[in-house]
Order: C-alpha cells, then sequence, then structure tokens
C-alpha cells in the first residue's frame, strides 16, 4: 500500500512537472512572438510616419532635405549571434553561437558599440585577469551578429596586490579595485623592511605564493 502511494505521489509530481515545462515553454514562445511583432509593428509605424513627412509640399526645392525612411535595424531574441574568442597568444580564435543577451536585445548598431565601449571602460575582474584587450563588433544585421573579445594572458602582470590600509595588510585583486581579503595582521607589528615593501605594494601572482606571504607576516 505504501508502495502504491508513493508510486502515485511520484506519478503525480512528474505530470505536474511535465505540465509546469509545457507552459514555460509556450509562455517564452508566445513572449517572443511578441517582442518581435511589436518590432516589426514600430518600424511600420516609423516608415508610415516618414512617408507622410515626405509627402508634405516643399515650397523652396533648394531646401528639400532627403530623408531616409529606412528605421534602424535593432537585435531581436531570433537573431543569430556569435561570439568570437581570439587569444593572441596562440593565435586561435573559437566561435560560438550563442542566444543573444538581454542587454544588447532591442539595441540598433551604435547601441551595441556604446555597450562595447562601456564594457570596456568597466572591465570584470574575470575578464581582466583572463586579459581582456578588446570587445568588438565584427558585423552588425537583424539576422545575424558577430562579436569579438581578444584575450592576451600575457598583459596581466599579477593576480594579487598586497597593501597597507589602515594599519593593516589588505590582499587587492589584480584590478587594484576591489578587494580579495582583508587580514588581521597589524602592520606596525612586522619587520621594518617588510613595512617599506608594503607600503610601495607587493605584487603577487599565484594564491600559493599569496598564503605563503601571510604566513610569514604570522609567524
Amino acid at each position: 500500500m505504501k508502495l502504491k502511494k508513493a508510486y502515485m505521489y511520484s506519478l503525480s509530481f512528474i505530470c505536474l512537472s511535465i505540465l509546469f515545462t509545457l507552459c514555460y515553454y509556450l509562455s517564452y514562445q508566445r513572449a517572443l512572438n511578441e517582442f518581435n511583432n511589436n518590432a516589426v509593428k514600430r518600424r511600420e509605424e516609423y516608415i508610415q510616419l516618414t512617408d507622410q513627412d515626405t509627402t508634405t509640399p516643399i515650397e523652396n526645392e533648394d531646401d528639400a532635405v532627403s530623408v531616409d525612411t529606412h528605421s534602424p535595424e535593432i537585435i531581436l531574441p531570433t537573431t543569430d549571434y556569435i561570439l568570437e574568442i581570439y587569444d593572441k597568444k596562440t593565435g586561435e580564435t573559437v566561435r560560438e553561437n550563442l542566444n543573444p543577451p538581454s542587454d544588447l536585445v532591442g539595441r540598433t548598431r551604435e547601441g551595441v558599440e556604446d555597450y562595447l565601449d562601456e564594457y570596456m571602460r568597466d572591465i570584470k575582474l574575470s575578464e581582466y585577469n583572463k586579459g581582456l584587450l578588446a570587445f568588438e563588433l565584427l558585423s552588425f544585421s537583424e539576422k545575424q551578429v558577430v562579436l569579438r573579445k581578444t584575450y592576451d594572458e600575457e598583459i596581466v602582470p599579477y593576480r594579487y596586490y598586497v597593501v597597507v590600509k589602515d594599519g593593516y595588510v589588505v590582499v587587492y585583486n589584480s584590478d587594484l579595485k576591489s578587494v580579495f581579503r582583508y587580514t588581521h595582521i597589524d602592520a606596525s607589528t612586522l619587520p621594518e623592511e617588510d613595512r617599506v615593501k608594503l607600503s610601495y605594494g607587493i605584487p603577487v601572482n599565484t594564491q600559493d605564493e599569496l598564503f605563503s606571504l601571510l604566513e610569514s607576516y604570522s609567524s
């Protein structure tokens, strides 16, 4: 009897999971279709508006200005998004076919270029440690967008940077902005030679080297 109940519970759970997955998929497809339809509708409205502007009589032909009746292309959820990863050290390029990131959907070419500029101005720590050199737009259309990231690990001089802050030893990440670890090591208790080195900052390449250095301060 207990086995039969467990079987029924399991079957009910599986059925509910399948139903939930189906509902989620249908909702996603509906949202995707609505987004594309709205994008097409906005473009048609833009074209109609520009057509009306161009049909307005112009008294002086010399003052006439040509009007581009084509709305700018944008990235859709259905756009073929290709990301190239180029390793400058090895010369190898890897191409990945991905879904367009939400940060890019709806953007024009100019919007994508602005996004890439902002991305490089505020590089993530993980990207910095991998040696990100550039993030470029190679081609753009509503059918396909190709971006390329260029990496060179050799440009990263160190992974960690050890300094003294507010009288205590602090470990920064290689970007010199985010803190990797706060320690309880009082710099005033260290030998003068170590304090001098810390005043300039000590670059460290690996975690093993880092922990060895901190251990030497604690011993």
